[in-house]
């Protein structure tokens, strides 16, 4: 009998790819050994990527408490911009229009 193989490719979030294979007779119950041994292989490789995103998540979320995190210095910086922004559109009167949008309409208050 001639042996043949089986194989399968996993591809993880950040795009590397990593192959898998099983040599098998080629028959059928060689070739369904060889997809069991397949089955391992990719579910060990699961296993680890799981265990690594998990591992990932744990320090992001540590980070974020501990307040060192890189991302949560980046919303601050941005919110204090927002702030800068709304300060300076109550600096403007309320006359003064940008572009060429005609000012808006004004109310008289009735006392």
């Amino acid at each position: 009998m001639a042996d043949c193989e089986v194989w399968g490719e996993l591809t993880d979030r950040s795009g590397e790819c990593r192959r898998f294979s099983a040599r098998a007779r080629c028959t059928i119950r060689g070739i369904l050994g060889g997809v069991r041994q397949l089955q391992e292989q990719l579910g060990g490789a699961l296993n680890e990527m799981v265990l690594r995103e998990k591992e990932k998540q744990q320090l992001d979320a540590e980070r974020a408490a501990s307040g060192s995190g890189g991302f949560g210095d980046q919303e601050e910086e941005d919110e204090e911009e927002d702030d800068d922004d709304e300060e300076d559109s109550e600096d403007k009167p309320a006359d003064q229009v940008d572009g060429d949008t005609p000012p808006t309409k004004r109310t008289r208050i009735q006392s």
